[in-house]
């Protein structure tokens, strides 16, 4: 119960006896827009890639071998799916030996690094959603609660994810439906490249740990003796 004390002049509540309806009416409005607001960030995430860029590029990408192809990245006006999907396979494997778009896409959504739901077309312009969420994904990074939470559900995934990189310094402020420009992907790319090799993600070259014959019961690395020639006596 709740009533208006003489001294002040102000609403008092009674021990007790909770508050009536009318100062509890408007939470219901502040959480249904909160509600609101997330549903439209998400649908915008859903529309972020809309078309393809509007000229082409002088070189060809595609005909670029693996080693060159981030810094043809780096010179384009625009990225498109197909050249972020290679660039992603390029950052997770260290080379990318699909003939076709389709194939990239496959290997990408079994691997969990894209999903199937985006709807992406190869020759429209990523966004930095699509882009910061399969970095994610190849790098390790789980971020935080909210990405977690809502990005294992599908809801508000890609924008959690730009924000964990955001946050990274991994890449500068952006909208998660916003086109991404060769210059950025580049920049992404190359700070992607950097986190996995400090986190050890990539294979170690060298040695085949799983051939037993090259060590010994230890573990350790069996190196043939060194033959010396024998001198012939007065020679």
């Amino acid at each position: 119960m709740v009533v208006l004390t003489h001294q002040t002049g102000h609403w008092a509540k009674l021990p007790g006896i909770p508050y009536p309806n009318r100062v509890n009416r408007g939470v219901p409005k502040v959480r249904f827009g909160l509600v609101l607001l997330f549903l439209i960030g998400w649908v915008a995430s859903l529309w972020g890639c809309a078309g393809p860029r509007p000229s082409q590029p002088e070189i060809d990408g595609a005909s670029l071998p693996d080693a060159i192809f981030p810094a043809y990245l780096a010179e384009v006006e625009l990225v498109t799916v197909d050249e972020a999907y290679r660039a992603m396979l390029i950052l997770a494997d260290g080379e990318d030996t699909s003939e076709n778009f389709e194939q990239r896409r496959q290997k990408l959504e079994s691997r969990g690094i894209a999903k199937a739901e985006w709807g992406l077309q190869p020759e429209n312009v990523i966004d930095a959603g699509s882009a910061a969420y399969m970095v994610c994904r190849i790098c390790n990074i789980d971020g935080g609660v909210n990405m977690r939470l809502f990005g294992r559900a599908g809801l508000g995934d890609r924008r959690y994810a730009l924000r964990e990189l955001v946050y990274r310094e991994m890449l500068d402020d952006a909208v998660d439906y916003q086109y991404m420009t060769g210059g950025a992907f580049f920049a992404l790319f190359r700070n992607a490249d950097v986190l996995m090799e400090e986190k050890g993600l990539y294979e170690k070259s060298g040695v085949d740990l799983s051939d037993e014959t090259d060590r010994d019961s230890r573990g350790n690395l069996i190196v043939p003796p060194v033959h010396r020639p024998t001198t012939q006596p007065g020679s």
